[in-house]
């Protein structure tokens, strides 16, 4: 089935009196994306599952995928951050990059639904990814600055980690870390959508950890917004001149 053909079938599994209405694909997108933010994974059937697998395939196989190994810092990191081989700061998409794990926010109850907002990862990881979710966690719910690993079913990391960060960052991102460690993955991305304080306590967090652990990680690429990114990069050139 062309990508069309799979969208427009979908909104009709979904809401077919509201998809009868639509005439393009945009406003069938959106109102998928309302769907799947809303509605509870487990009352998905494999028809719907079967069609959103081929979908996100389809927007994704364009893409061009390139390797978290490719990805190089920018020459104020690389000249003024320790570790910058292994520590990278990216404002680019993430969801083409072949890596072992990407980390992301979730909130206590990620199974049902993550957020009032679409999260791109979890998105194009599907309800699949939700559904393996809620078998793992079994009813239970994810305390604060716990982390949960998963296969991933979409994108090109092959796990995502849930993070739940509620009270101590700092305790988050070690957990995030140590989740890592036991589980050997070498790659990972920590998706960060916090300000500029907190970005650098996660950089202090980890040139600690790669100090205690310098064989763990051989990259870590933290993702961030254009506007942090330029926040931090002051603040790097505001260190150095001390």
């Amino acid at each position: 089935m062309k990508k069309e053909d799979i969208l427009k079938r979908l909104v009709e599994l979904i809401n077919n009196k509201e998809a009868i209405k639509l005439t393009n694909d945009s406003d069938r997108e959106e109102l998928w994306k309302k769907a799947f933010v809303l509605k509870k994974a487990l009352k998905w059937n494999d028809e719907v599952i079967s069609l959103e697998s081929q979908y996100i395939k389809s927007q994704l196989i364009n893409k061009k995928v390139f390797s978290i190994y490719d990805i190089e810092n920018d020459d104020v990191f690389s000249e003024k951050v320790k570790y910058s081989d292994k520590i990278i700061v990216w404002d680019n998409d993430i969801t083409n990059i072949v890596v072992d794990a990407i980390a992301v926010p979730a909130s206590f109850d990620i199974g049902n639904n993550n957020s009032k907002e679409l999260d791109e990862i979890y998105y194009l990881n599907g309800i699949r990814l939700r559904k393996k979710i809620i078998n793992i966690m079994d009813g239970e719910k994810l305390a604060p600055d716990e982390v949960l690993i998963s296969r991933s079913y979409g994108i090109f990391a092959d796990y995502v980690v849930h993070v739940n960060y509620v009270d101590d960052l700092k305790k988050s991102i070690i957990n995030t870390l140590e989740c890592c460690r036991v589980n050997m993955i070498k790659s990972l991305i920590i998706r960060w959508d916090f300000d500029i304080k907190d970005i650098t306590s996660l950089y202090d967090v980890l040139i600690e950890y790669i100090d205690k652990y310098p064989d763990v990680f051989d990259k870590i690429v933290i993702n961030i917004k254009t506007e942090v990114k330029n926040d931090l990069v002051y603040h790097i050139n505001k260190e150095a001149d001390k």
